[in-house]
């Protein structure tokens, strides 16, 4: 009998890669999906879809029945949305993820966080999974740290396996979140680099974080485990933004702020956005945040010498690969709007 997977975020961007990847290897999806969530890409797929939500325990508890692996993907990544807002869904819906886990006997939890746990460090290169987490600027990094300590909780009990990974910049087809606005930015002449873009990207291309969750998923050696999942890459936030511009079409970016500078106006804008939403309904995100200047001002340089020596993972798909294939999705989506 296959492995039986739930899949939480799977109308995202990881969690959708994810689905199709474990469909093609024979495994079993159910995937939980809001009432209101777009599920006709995966429906395409023939997998079962629980509708229900990160915040709703009895939902989680009823998708996760039968489940013999769980994949927790399901995350609000938000650098302006309230502490209570963030926390809800980031550690509270984990806590209910760990404890459907518990209640329907799954066999291993494989949870998706994030190299933002560690907080950004300024100056280290090839950090490892022993850093310990130093300075938060924004509620987002704490509740992925926080998420974790769920995991563990619910794992220290010997019931459930489980195992974390934690990707850096994830980029490829379908990464409307970082790659569709940066591109967006490009082509509006209007993307803005901090410290003219020399901070390292720490990019992980979609598929080989697909592959080390697959990996993860069996691999005995993974239980309990915690790894960094990044493509080992030198290249800069101003070499991809310029090698996206290339693709695209458009000049490569002009416009830079030195960090101290772009973490102060990100922190007003945040702030400035909080009260517009709250008086005015506003929904679309700050021009700058503290996260984005953190994400794009610090080197994002991590170690995966761990995931490759105890799970014999290797980034299958190099950055031109990667390149190529992302900016064919950007021209394709242009097209078709």
């Amino acid at each position: 009998m296959s492995d039986f997977c739930l899949v939480t975020g799977a109308t995202g961007f990881i969690g959708g890669h994810l689905v199709e990847r474990l469909v093609k290897t024979g495994h079993r999806v159910r995937c939980l999906a809001r009432p209101t969530s777009d599920t006709q890409t995966l429906e395409r797929l023939g997998v079962e879809i629980a509708q229900g939500d990160l915040t709703d325990p009895v939902s989680i508890g009823c998708a996760a029945a039968g489940a013999t692996h769980i994949l927790h993907c399901g995350a609000l990544v938000s650098d302006w949305a309230t502490v209570r807002e963030i926390s809800q869904i980031n550690v509270g819906g984990t806590r209910h993820v760990m404890q459907a886990a518990l209640q329907a006997g799954v066999t291993r939890v494989i949870h998706i966080s994030s190299t933002d746990v560690y907080g950004h460090p300024k100056g280290l290169r090839d950090i490892d999974e022993s850093q310990p987490p130093s300075r938060f600027s924004n509620w987002y990094s704490r509740t992925k740290l926080e998420a974790e300590s769920e995991v563990r909780r619910a794992a220290s009990t010997g019931a459930v396996q489980a195992v974390i990974l934690r990707p850096a910049t994830i980029y490829g087809p379908g990464s409307v979140n970082v790659v569709g606005e940066v591109a967006k930015a490009v082509r509006a002449r209007n993307m803005l680099l901090i410290d003219h873009g020399r901070a390292v990207a720490g990019l992980c291309y979609i598929d080989n974080l697909v592959q080390a969750a697959t990996l993860a998923l069996s691999d005995q050696a993974a239980a309990g485990q915690t790894f960094n999942v990044t493509d080992g890459l030198d290249i800069t936030w101003g070499q991809f933004v310029a090698d996206l511009a290339q693709g695209l079409g458009s000049p490569p970016p002009r416009l830079s702020l030195p960090y101290p500078v772009a973490h102060r106006l990100g922190m007003a804008m945040e702030q400035s956005y909080r009260l517009l939403r709250s008086a005015a309904g506003l929904r679309t995100p700050p021009l700058l945040s503290r996260q984005a200047v953190d994400v794009m001002g610090r080197d994002q340089s991590f170690s995966n010498a761990r995931i490759r020596q105890r799970l014999g993972w290797e980034p299958r798909v190099g950055y031109e690969s990667g390149l190529r294939s992302t900016l064919d999705w950007l021209i394709a989506t242009d097209r078709a709007s």
